[in-house]
């Protein structure tokens, strides 16, 4: 499923009326969750010999018909911020003809189109330029307005944070140290913090 289990406490998601505890193995167990969590990775390559429309529905095995898996993939494009004419002009186009953001845009897409409870964005934007980041950011805020997803985003990523997260926990050496809005917490920062190695502080 690409979800480590934790090692000590219990992580559980609510699945209907039921809290199932990820820790539990199995079909009964975390199985019965997994399916509903999206997880976006910062390497998210696109199928480079499909089309986008390819990448959003066949790739993923939707078991759709034709017409309404094409009217799915137009929706979550829209939904994280594509335009109609941008959707018109890249839906039949490759990977290759994609911008780096628009490649980024269509990850997100594919992550959301089999409607999770909520998202999983893992380092997002760790390969990305700053103009790739502003348009990723977006579109998260996009989704979340639209789609009305709920995102959990692991990052070093401050201004990333900033812009996308309305909380935020702070990890430091494996331990959740502060949790407050995205300003609280960096106000809450050492200058050791800030100037230092952040190599062991994650914001989630």
């Amino acid at each position: 499923s690409g979800i480590t289990p934790a090692t000590h406490g219990d992580v559980e998601v609510r699945i209907g009326d039921d809290w199932v505890n990820m820790s539990d193995m199995g079909e009964e167990g975390r199985g019965r969750a997994t399916q509903y969590i999206g997880i976006m990775h910062q390497e998210n390559a696109l199928y480079p010999f499909n089309t986008v429309l390819q990448n959003l529905t066949i790739c993923l095995g939707m078991k759709l018909p034709q017409e309404l898996a094409k009217m799915k993939a137009i929706q979550v494009m829209r939904g994280v911020g594509f335009t109609a004419k941008e959707v018109e002009r890249i839906l039949y186009a490759y990977p290759d003809a994609l911008s780096v953001g628009e490649k980024q845009r269509i990850a997100l897409a594919r992550t959301l189109i089999i409607e999770p409870r909520f998202v999983v964005l893992d380092e997002p934007t760790g390969t990305m330029d700053p103009i790739t980041r502003q348009a990723v950011a977006k579109s998260v805020l996009h989704a979340r307005k639209e789609l009305n997803e709920t995102f959990l985003i692991v990052s070093h990523d401050m201004d990333f944070i900033l812009a996308c997260c309305d909380r935020v926990g702070l990890m430091k050496g494996g331990k959740m140290v502060m949790i407050g809005t995205p300003t609280e917490v960096l106000k809450g920062f050492s200058q050791e913090d800030l100037d230092g190695d952040e190599s062991d502080v994650c914001e989630v």
